[in-house]
């Protein structure tokens, strides 16, 4: 198998489906534990007492985290087919970066 690698700044791509939502899980990710830090915020804000905060933290961050981790994936789930169809009008999403173009020979 022959490996060409040629390397670029600026590339031109369109993800399919699952290499979209591999993107989007970690992007959830970010988002479940936003969501979880600014409950804590608003619950160490609003608690009265100290009891009271340690109990509501735990669950609050737990389920605000899950719910902005389900949400953010359906979400993303939901607006592939706007991406699919801007990138088939833009003949691609203009990215820039360093990316290897490989091209392998079988």
């Amino acid at each position: 198998m022959d490996v060409n690698e040629q390397y670029s700044q600026e590339a031109r791509m369109q993800l399919d489906f699952y290499s979209f939502m591999a993107v989007a899980i970690w992007i959830c990710f970010g988002v479940a534990i936003t969501s979880g830090v600014a409950m804590h915020l608003v619950v160490t804000t609003v608690a009265a007492s100290s009891e009271v905060e340690s109990s509501m933290f735990l669950f609050s961050s737990a389920v605000y985290g899950f719910l902005g981790f389900i949400f953010s994936l359906l979400g993303s789930a939901g607006i592939y087919p706007l991406y699919a169809f801007w990138c088939g009008k833009k003949r691609g999403q203009r990215v820039t970066g360093r990316f290897a173009f490989i091209n392998s020979g079988v």
